[in-house]
């Protein structure tokens, strides 16, 4: 379900019926997964998806962040997006990470939760799970608040350095906050601007405007294939003599020679 202004008081209500099973999720993963605390929260999240054989790939496709594959030897693979700007590619990394740990959890709690194979509701329980890794129990309203600009925008682009966030993920979580503090005047004000959206362009001399760090609304374009290469050649240095490892092999640095050609083209 795409979210719009027309559908966002819905999206809250249905945050507030995963609740509790997003917050039980969230503390599976700090206590299982993550390692280097010290770390930003998207570095976290970095090395998660590392573990579990991370690929990254630049694809020309700005509605495609990420997803999951299942590759032949059973092993449930990431994929980003890195054509994407490095804060959304920041929450795909949480929402990713849900949908392959989700089955995880279950196995260890059995049937303490109710799991839903409905697929808009399980991939609002990404999104959520995602965004509430990256604000936590923080303090974005007040930040908010906080900012001393009149431009909606302007304030909008510090939440979205200072939190690392995309700007409709900023705008879903102050939405929901100013629903619990009742600031009816700051939910009118984030609907409004809910269904706009300023250009890559626009928002770039935004930030440099106001000294922010612009590439995080970027992409990386980082060519990662690792997860894939590795094993081809470990199946090399045990079978020599085997052509097919060696063609595989081949075949996926064309694939990484392709993708870095088409960025260079751009």
């Amino acid at each position: 379900m795409r979210i719009t202004s027309s559908n966002l008081d819905e999206t809250i209500e249905r945050n507030a019926q995963i609740r509790n099973e997003v917050k039980a999720h969230i503390s599976f993963i700090e206590k299982r997964l993550i390692k280097w605390r010290s770390f930003p929260i998207e570095q976290q999240a970095f090395e998660i998806l590392k573990e579990h054989q991370l690929i990254e790939i630049p694809i020309p496709d700005l509605n495609w962040g990420g997803a999951i594959r299942k590759f032949p030897n059973g092993h449930n693979v990431p994929i980003i997006n890195t054509a994407q700007p490095r804060v959304y590619q920041y929450f795909i990394y949480w929402h990713e990470i849900y949908h392959l740990t989700e089955s995880e959890e279950l196995k260890l709690h059995g049937n303490d939760y109710d799991i839903s194979v409905e697929f808009d509701l399980t991939e609002r329980k990404a999104d959520y799970f995602a965004s509430q890794m990256i604000f936590g129990d923080g303090d974005l309203y007040d930040y908010f608040h906080s900012l001393e600009y009149e431009d909606f925008f302007v304030k909008i682009a510090h939440c979205m350095k200072s939190y690392k966030a995309p700007y409709k993920a900023v705008l879903i979580q102050l939405y929901q906050l100013a629903k619990k503090n009742q600031n009816q005047a700051l939910q009118e004000l984030v609907k409004s601007h809910f269904d706009k959206q300023l250009t890559t362009q626009t928002w770039e001399s935004l930030f440099q405007e106001y000294s922010l760090d612009d590439t995080l609304i970027k992409p990386s374009y980082v060519t990662n294939l690792n997860a894939i290469k590795g094993p081809i050649k470990e199946e090399i240095k045990q079978h020599s003599d085997v052509e097919l490892f060696a063609e595989n092999l081949r075949v996926v640095e064309g694939w990484e020679k392709e993708f870095k050609h088409e960025l260079n083209k751009s």
